[in-house]
């Protein structure tokens, strides 16, 4: 059971995921920026993160790889790059997003965090567009976006 709601937009070219976090919106960009904590949370049962890095600041690089911990099976490394295109803490982070298992990872897709503040914490919203070419990645967002934000909310509250 997670808060978590995400819907694949009528046009099928975004992906938004929104949940409600019990913690100010400082804590959730730190946990987004900082390579210590996004191992932490980027990591999960199914997926092991194994490098991280961000420039936050406009035009600055970010990677990151992962790799499906199926038990026996040499998984290929999933990387994932892009560019910072805003930052603007605690309320924004977008960034282009290639992906190498995209059916074109030519592909470029944005990802932009919105958080914003509330009574009880913060609000986030996760917009993945530029989805249209890649149907089978925007499906497999849809899936996938629910499970990241629920790891962030989980480790940013605790």
């Amino acid at each position: 059971m997670t808060d978590t709601k995400s819907s694949i937009t009528p046009d099928k070219d975004a992906v938004v995921t929104e949940i409600a976090i019990a913690a100010p919106p400082e804590r959730v960009f730190q946990a987004l920026t900082d390579r210590a904590q996004a191992l932490q949370w980027g990591s999960n049962d199914a997926y092991e993160m194994t490098h991280w890095e961000m420039d936050a600041r406009p035009g600055g690089k970010w990677r990151f790889v992962s790799r499906e911990r199926k038990a026996g099976a040499a998984a290929p490394d999933l990387v994932h790059h892009g560019e910072v295109l805003e930052v603007d803490p605690p309320r924004l982070l977008a960034y282009s997003w290639f992906a190498s298992w995209h059916e074109n990872p030519a592909v470029r897709t944005v990802v932009r965090w919105e958080l914003t503040p509330t009574s009880l914490g913060t609000h986030l919203k996760v917009i993945h567009s530029g989805l249209l070419p890649l149907p089978s990645a925007c499906l497999g967002y849809s899936q996938g976006w629910p499970g990241l934000v629920q790891a962030l909310k989980n480790f940013a509250e605790k």
